[in-house]
């Protein structure tokens, strides 16, 4: 196997680095848009980027960690709604 398709096949199965991880975990959906027509939001273009190279285990890893952001800021809404109540 040559060098290339080593390295490649690294890139394909790398997990998602503690920046990626944290920016989707904090960052769960896309917020206002400047342009509606163009899109903004940093987590979609970047899974769009992972789907384009081919990244499988990124995409697994970038969806679980929006689901737990989501989950996260529910349970603190439900948190201080719970306190403030």
């Amino acid at each position: 196997m040559s060098l290339e398709k080593e390295n490649t096949e690294k890139r394909k199965n790398a997990p998602l680095t503690n920046t990626e991880a944290l920016s989707f975990f904090f960052i769960p959906i896309g917020f206002a848009k400047l342009n509606r027509w163009k899109n903004t939001d940093f987590n979609e273009s970047e899974i769009e980027r992972f789907k384009k190279f081919g990244f499988e285990r990124k995409i697994k890893q970038a969806s679980e960690m929006r689901i737990f952001g989501m989950i996260f800021y529910i349970s603190i809404a439900i948190i201080l709604a719970y306190i403030l109540k």
